[in-house]
């Protein structure tokens, strides 16, 4: 069903005559309805530690009558001070400022961050990193210190 809609979906942008800006706008528009406003991280998680590239897996799983559900952010090839001054840091700040911006993230237990550098000679070569916290912290921080970032 979903092969189907995507090659809909491709034929009919195909075959108008469309600003590819615009289209794109209104693509992005559309998902973050669907998925919920804020679903995409903002300008300001990238800038933190200037990542290259960021992708977002929602999850839920079941186990022993446990359910349990996750958003994880995939913070690709940071290069800023602050990424390799206190990662640690850096974690928490940016699943406070996901949290703070994503309109559903009631809906989800854990915002789990992994920082990911890829070495630049060989793209198979990486190193991870994971972060999680819970959203009810997050959420109810009373902590509004700025970690060291300006």
């Amino acid at each position: 069903m979903k092969k189907i809609l995507f090659l809909f979906l491709m034929g009919l942008f195909s075959s108008c005559a469309c600003d590819g800006e615009n289209l794109m706008k209104a693509m992005f528009w559309g998902m973050n309805k669907l998925a919920g406003d804020g679903y995409f991280p903002s300008a300001e998680i990238l800038a933190l530690g200037e990542f290259e590239q960021v992708e977002i897996n929602m999850s839920k799983s079941h186990l022993d009558g446990q359910t349990t559900s996750q958003v994880e952010l995939r913070l690709i090839n940071g290069k800023g001070h602050s990424m390799h001054q206190s990662e640690e840091n850096l974690a928490r700040k940016c699943a406070e400022l996901y949290a703070e911006g994503y309109s559903k993230i009631m809906e989800y237990d854990e915002v789990k961050i992994v920082f990911i550098q890829t070495d630049p000679f060989n793209p198979n070569n990486m190193a991870m990193s994971e972060y999680i916290f819970r959203v009810e912290d997050l959420i109810n921080s009373v902590n509004n210190y700025d970690y060291g970032f300006q």
